[in-house]
């Protein structure tokens, strides 16, 4: 992008602030939680001249995924900025990091009263909400939402019928495989499996077919949310599984998780030793990428991840079991928008998480972030159906969550399953009595 262009979006955006100005309307600022795939800290202003001079600069595009890409954040910027504008606000972004440190960030902001109008974050967001840490969404929006966005956007994000947060560009699990290794075992490249059987079949087929060279693969089952959100999906397929009950109450011993995991135990007999439960996930995916192994379950980054280093990919929604199961799902790689009850600018606030749902906006995040759009009437276009990203749109509709948040000691009640579910899956002691002592655990722990 030319910086003369850049320059027109920039004086863009002012010359809408200096309109509302003049009209003696003075921009409110809304300040958020910067997720770092579109967006910069500080205003969109000082985001686009940051991008601008990467695209610049060859020595900083080396760090970047490209052109291409700084392009495409500088068109989001500038539209999020000219909506937000136009509506009476200006926008300041602020990084607050991710993982435990955005978690204790937020902790302290709620601790305080003080801290950003917008937070973001992925598995502990219904925990926050569930405390009352995070309003509500005005029934006007959140009937907007039920009306017009995928399930699994919100769905998670709900609480005791209220809704507390919007994932715009969500992710959920999908199966993925490698059109080259079908080919060697003999297999359609085109034609992935439906069931647990027909997937166990083939995995068994691809690593018969490699003599230790590769491996049919499975599903990553590492001792952390790693493997925890990818082995939630098929213990919430079997009839009552999952981790809780319809009341929250710990279910781990439930026999439809214990069916879920003696599948993936018998399936995960097909990935090359030492990876599918290490701590780290790195091995996991390399190994998909380096052509050693034929299935994984992940989210919606992976088929282009794979495609880059050459490794052709199907997908399809996740195999279902083959006798009394259903479509589930849970959320990955899903970063919720909420708003804490602290904040001095909640009218704002929602109007930014409604401005990310904007058919304009969305339809400049699609590439972007490579995940799916979250507008039902983006779904229902057949020029749409054709895409890659159709597969996860038929994913988020239905029974999809996130991960729960227990009543008591919940980082504790995580750990003990994670260890217990890891264990239960790559060892060959008693399913059942592995998780009967995960539930006893963390039952006395409520």
């Amino acid at each position: 992008m030319k910086a003369s262009k850049v320059m027109g979006i920039v004086l863009s955006i002012l010359l809408s602030t200096l309109l509302l100005a003049g009209t003696s309307m003075a921009l409110q600022k809304i300040v958020y939680c910067v997720d770092g795939s579109y967006s910069r800290p500080g205003t969109p202003e000082e985001g686009i001249a940051e991008l601008q001079a990467e695209i610049e600069d060859p020595e900083l595009l080396m760090d970047t995924l490209g052109v291409k890409t700084n392009e495409l954040k500088i068109e989001l910027l500038t539209l999020i900025g000219e909506k937000m504008a136009a509506a009476g606000y200006s926008l300041e972004g602020q990084d607050w990091g991710w993982a435990e440190q955005l978690i204790q960030k937020e902790t302290t902001a709620f601790l305080s009263g003080i801290g950003a109008d917008v937070i973001i974050g992925e598995t502990q967001m219904p925990g926050f909400a569930a405390q009352g840490y995070l309003e509500p969404f005005p029934e006007a929006l959140a009937e907007k939402l039920r009306e017009t966005v995928v399930p699994g956007a919100y769905l998670p994000m709900t609480v005791g019928g209220k809704i507390y947060g919007l994932a715009p560009y969500p992710g959920v699990n999908v199966l993925f495989w490698n059109k080259d290794l079908f080919r060697k075992a003999g297999l359609d490249p085109e034609v992935g499996p439906k069931t647990w059987s027909e997937w166990l079949d083939m995995s068994n087929k691809i690593t018969a077919a490699g003599k230790g060279k590769f491996y049919g693969g499975g599903v990553f089952v590492g001792p952390h949310f790693g493997g925890s959100l990818r082995v939630g999906p098929f213990m919430m397929m079997t009839a009552g599984g999952g981790f809780v009950d319809e009341n929250n109450d710990i279910q781990f011993a439930h026999p439809g998780n214990i069916k879920a995991l003696e599948f993936i135990r018998k399936l995960n007999k097909n990935t090359p030793p030492g990876i599918a439960a290490a701590p780290s996930e790195g091995g996991f995916w390399d190994a998909y990428h380096e052509g050693r192994m034929g299935f994984v379950v992940d989210g919606p980054w992976r088929q282009p991840e794979a495609e880059k280093v050459g490794i052709p990919t199907g997908y399809s929604p996740l195999p279902l079991p083959d006798v009394g199961g259903r479509a589930a799902n849970v959320t990955i790689g899903a970063a919720f928008y909420s708003v804490p009850t602290y904040s001095k600018n909640k009218e704002g606030a929602f109007k930014l998480i409604e401005t990310l749902i904007d058919e304009e906006v969305q339809a400049v995040s699609l590439p972007l972030m490579k995940r799916s759009c979250v507008l039902m009437s983006w779904g229902d276009k057949p020029a749409n159906q054709e895409s890659y990203y159709y597969t996860f749109w038929l994913a988020l509709q239905g029974q999809v969550v996130g991960l729960p948040t227990y009543k008591s000691q919940n980082a504790k009640v995580w750990d003990i399953f994670h260890q217990n579910m890891t264990k239960a899956i790559v060892t060959d002691l008693p399913i059942d009595e592995i998780m009967a002592e995960a539930e006893r655990r963390t039952k006395a722990l409520q």
